[in-house]
């Protein structure tokens, strides 16, 4: 009887075969992306097989026709087998697949949303979406969650509302740094104006006030005049003469006060640069 439990029934050796330094580097530097750990790793120790070795060419295929594994199986373990290579958009064309049971779905989103080839956060949004994994390690939360946030700050802003205590004040924190330290810019300005216009509750508007008042968040790049311009848009206080003159054209946050009376109410606003 075939034991696919027995490592060299699997990935037979070859006389004479070696990997050569190129190849051993780039499986090292993909293990160094991916947490240290690649998915054919963690398939095989889900399997009960404990040697590893590199990611040869071929070989979970072969092994998945061997042991004669059904169509689905195969689809996912081509597709960890692409993902462990780095081919990001092919490899969630087959674990998107709707025949598939997400398996690894966590660690799948941690490895998208924190490699840097995935930096716009396109892919790992574009699989929780389809897949829609339950998130129970907080470090995938935060790093899903950045990605949100730099997607659409309204969206972020509504889907850490969904979250559970202490998870949403952490992500609204996380949300507000963001935000102001988003490069500088015409998009950190559009994207304050977006945060400053939330319909927040008045549980989070205290956080809102604590964070850049009293918080880690009161040195952050505008901190300063987002509190006075959300005072202003939710019509808790007007700005004085004394802070006009004081801010002029623009404050030690970047802060354009000559230009408030216009840009206020308008969909962009480029007072918080």
């Amino acid at each position: 009887m075939y034991n696919f439990r027995k490592f060299e029934n699997i990935f037979a050796s070859e006389p004479g075969f070696a990997y050569g330094e190129q190849t051993i580097n780039k499986i090292l530097k993909s293990r160094r992306l991916a947490d240290k750990v690649l998915f054919i790793d963690r398939l095989l120790e889900t399997l009960g097989i404990e040697r590893h070795i590199p990611d040869k060419d071929g070989t979970a295929s072969k092994f998945a026709q061997l042991v004669f594994l059904p169509e689905r199986y195969r689809i996912f373990i081509k597709g960890v087998w692409l993902l462990d290579r780095g081919e990001f958009a092919n490899a969630l064309d087959h674990l998107t697949e709707p025949v598939l049971i997400p398996t690894f779905p966590e660690e799948i989103l941690y490895i998208l949303c924190t490699h840097p080839a995935q930096h716009d956060g396109k892919l790992p949004l574009a699989y929780y979406y389809t897949v829609s994994p339950a998130i129970t390690s907080p470090k995938v939360l935060e790093a899903l969650f950045s990605k949100i946030a730099l997607s659409s700050v309204t969206e972020a802003f509504f889907w850490s509302r969904k979250q559970c205590d202490p998870n949403r004040r952490k992500l609204f924190k996380q949300l507000i740094h963001t935000v102001l330290d988003g490069p500088e810019g015409e998009d950190r300005a559009r994207r304050s104006v977006e945060l400053i216009h939330l319909p927040f509750s008045k549980e989070e508007e205290a956080w809102f006030e604590a964070l850049l008042t009293d918080g880690e968040g009161r040195d952050l790049h505008g901190a300063k005049d987002m509190l006075a311009v959300r005072a202003i848009a939710t019509g808790k206080s007007r700005p004085t003469a004394e802070q006009g003159a004081g801010y002029g054209a623009q404050s030690d946050h970047a802060m354009d006060w000559s230009s408030l009376g216009s840009s206020y109410g308008q969909d962009s606003m480029t007072s918080l640069r």
